[in-house]
C-alpha cells in the first residue's frame, strides 16, 4: 500500500479525483438543486370547464336549469401529460340518471387525461332543475305579411300539406300552458299571383305573440299558400246549349252540380256582370240519361272562372206530343195612344202542338202557354206579324208543312177619323218578316242554343226557372225554319 501511494502515477491520479470533489463542493448550490431534480412536474388551472349533464330521460323530461354551468378545474402532472392534453380532455359531468322533476343539488364528477390528478375543483355541487315535456297537438295556421299589388285582393291563406294542418309540439309542461299559436309567416307584398311556400317554417308562439325557443315541432315545416287575384264575385250559372237530340227524344231535367259560379275580372268589369254563361251543353253528345262535364270558360271580360268544369245531371225520355186548343194570341207593344186587333186569325186564337217528354207534357196546361206579337214601333196599318212563343222548359212547338205562325194585326189611332172614304182607309201595309238572327225577338242560332230539346228546366218545376238561354229559331219535323222565342231564364 505505501508503495503504490508513494508511486508517481497514483500520486497524480489522486490529485485529480481531489480536483473534482473540491470544484463539485464550490459550484454546486445546496438550496437549488432539489428543484432541478423535480423540475419535470407541473400545475395547470382550466378555468371553465363547462359542465355537461348526463343520464337525463329525454323522451320523459329536460334540464331547464343549471347553475353554474361551468367549473374551475385544477390540475397535476408531467409536463409532457399536461401538454399533451387539451382543454376538451378535462371533462365535468353532474349525473341526472333517475331524477324526477323538481329542483335539486348533485355534485359533479370529474374525468381527468390519463397521467393528471385534481388538485382543486371548483365549485363541487350544481343546482339543476328538471321539469316533465309533453307533447301536444295543435292546428296550424298560416300569417300574411304585406300588402298586395294594387288592383288585387288577397284571399284566405291555405295549408295544402298531405298531413293538413295539424302539427305536434313538444315542450315543458309549464311551457305548453303558455302556447298560443303555431303558425307560418308568408309576405305577399306586391303580389299579383297567388304566393305558394312550399317549406314555410313553423314558429311557437306564446299568449303575447313571443317566440317560444326550444320547441320542438313536427313537422317543422308546412306547404301553404295564399290566393292572391283580381276582384271575384259569385254570379248565377246560365247554362247554354248547342245542337240537337234525336228526333226521338226530349229533355226532361238539367241540372248542374252548382248554382252560381265565381268570376274574377277588374271591378269596372266585374259590377257589369250579373251572370255567367260561359258553359255549353253540346245535345248531340247526348245519348241517354246520365252524367256530363263541360267546360266553364273566361267570356268576354271575366278572366277566370271558378270551378272550371261543370257536371251536368241529365234526365232524357222518349218524345211525345201533346195539342192545345185555342191558344190566345197576345198583343204587347202598342205604341201611346194606339189600339191593336187581331185580323187573322179572327178567333185571336191558335191551335197549338207541342212536343216534349211525357213527364214533362203531363204537366203542361194552357196557362203555361203563350202566343205573343210584338207591334213595337209599329205605324198605324195592316201588318202581318211573325209571333212567338213562349214555352214551359223543355217544351217545343210541332208545325207542319206550310203551317204559318203569323198573324194579321191592325194598328188604329182613335184620334184620326177615316171620313168613311174607302180611298181614306189603309188596306194593306208592309208585311213582318220573322225576325232575322241577331235582331230583336230572336237569339242567334250560334248563340249556343239548339233545337227544342234545348229548353232548360230543374227537375219538372213548372215555375219556368232554368239554365238556359233558347233558341228562337226551330226546325218542324220537315225541317222548316220557323220564328219563335222563350224569354231567357236565370236561376
Amino acid at each position: 500500500m505505501d508503495k503504490w501511494l508513494s508511486h508517481p502515477t497514483a500520486l497524480k491520479i489522486i490529485s485529480v479525483l481531489l480536483g473534482i470533489l473540491l470544484f463539485a463542493v464550490v459550484h454546486i448550490d445546496p438550496e437549488t438543486s432539489p428543484q432541478s431534480l423535480t423540475s419535470s412536474i407541473d400545475t395547470k388551472i382550466i378555468e371553465a370547464a363547462t359542465i355537461v349533464p348526463i343520464g337525463l330521460d329525454e323522451e320523459k323530461y329536460v334540464l331547464s336549469a343549471m347553475e353554474p354551468t361551468v367549473a374551475r378545474i385544477v390540475v397535476e402532472g408531467k409536463i409532457s401529460s399536461l401538454y399533451a392534453a387539451s382543454n376538451s380532455d378535462y371533462i365535468v359531468n353532474v349525473d341526472l340518471a333517475g331524477l324526477k322533476p323538481g329542483i335539486q343539488e348533485l355534485p359533479l364528477i370529474v374525468k381527468l387525461p390519463r397521467g393528471i390528478k385534481e388538485v382543486e375543483l371548483s365549485p363541487r355541487k350544481v343546482t339543476v332543475r328538471i321539469e316533465e315535456i309533453v307533447t301536444k297537438s295543435f292546428d296550424a295556421q298560416v300569417m300574411v305579411e304585406g300588402d298586395v299589388a294594387a288592383g288585387f285582393v288577397l284571399g284566405g291563406p291555405e295549408i295544402v300539406s298531405e298531413g293538413g294542418s295539424a302539427v305536434q309540439v313538444t315542450l315543458p309542461k309549464d311551457d305548453m300552458d303558455k302556447v298560443g299559436l303555431v303558425a307560418a309567416s308568408i309576405d305577399v307584398s306586391n303580389a299579383d299571383k297567388t304566393v305558394v311556400n312550399k317549406k314555410a317554417k313553423l314558429v311557437v308562439y306564446d299568449t303575447e305573440g313571443q317566440e317560444i325557443t326550444g320547441a320542438i315541432v313536427k313537422p317543422s315545416t308546412i306547404h301553404a299558400e295564399v290566393k292572391v287575384t283580381l276582384p271575384f264575385k259569385q254570379v248565377p250559372l246560365q247554362l247554354r246549349y248547342s245542337g240537337e237530340l234525336p228526333e226521338d227524344m226530349s229533355l226532361v231535367s238539367v241540372k248542374p252540380s252548382v248554382d252560381f259560379v265565381t268570376v274574377y275580372a277588374s271591378q269596372e268589369d266585374l259590377d257589369a256582370i250579373s251572370i255567367y254563361d260561359g258553359a255549353v251543353l253540346d245535345l248531340s253528345k247526348v245519348k241517354q240519361s246520365g252524367t256530363i262535364k263541360v267546360k266553364a270558360p273566361p267570356v268576354d271580360h271575366i278572366q277566370a272562372v271558378n270551378p272550371g268544369e261543370i257536371e251536368l245531371t241529365i234526365v232524357v225520355e222518349v218524345a211525345t206530343t201533346k195539342k192545345l186548343s185555342n191558344v190566345p194570341i197576345s198583343i204587347t207593344g202598342t205604341g201611346p195612344g194606339l189600339t191593336a186587333q187581331i185580323l187573322t186569325p179572327a178567333s185571336g186564337t191558335m191551335d197549338l202542338e207541342i212536343s216534349g217528354a211525357e213527364a214533362v207534357l203531363a204537366d203542361v196546361v194552357l196557362d203555361d202557354v203563350a202566343i205573343v206579337a210584338k207591334v213595337a214601333g209599329l205605324d198605324p196599318g195592316t201588318h202581318t206579324i211573325a209571333l212567338e212563343l213562349e214555352l214551359p222548359p223543355y217544351v217545343q212547338p210541332v208545325l207542319g208543312d206550310g203551317q204559318s205562325l203569323s198573324a194579321t194585326i191592325e194598328i188604329m189611332d182613335p184620334t184620326v177619323s177615316n171620313g168613311n172614304d174607302p180611298e181614306d182607309t189603309e188596306v194593306g201595309g208592309t208585311p213582318v218578316d220573322p225576325p232575322d238572327e241577331g235582331s230583336e225577338g230572336a237569339t242567334p242560332g250560334n248563340n249556343g242554343s239548339g233545337s227544342g230539346n234545348a229548353n232548360a228546366r230543374s227537375g219538372g218545376d213548372k215555375s219556368g226557372n232554368q239554365h238556359a238561354l233558347v233558341d228562337a229559331n226551330r226546325r218542324t219535323p220537315s225541317n222548316h225554319l220557323i220564328a219563335w222565342k222563350k224569354e231567357d231564364a236565370t236561376v
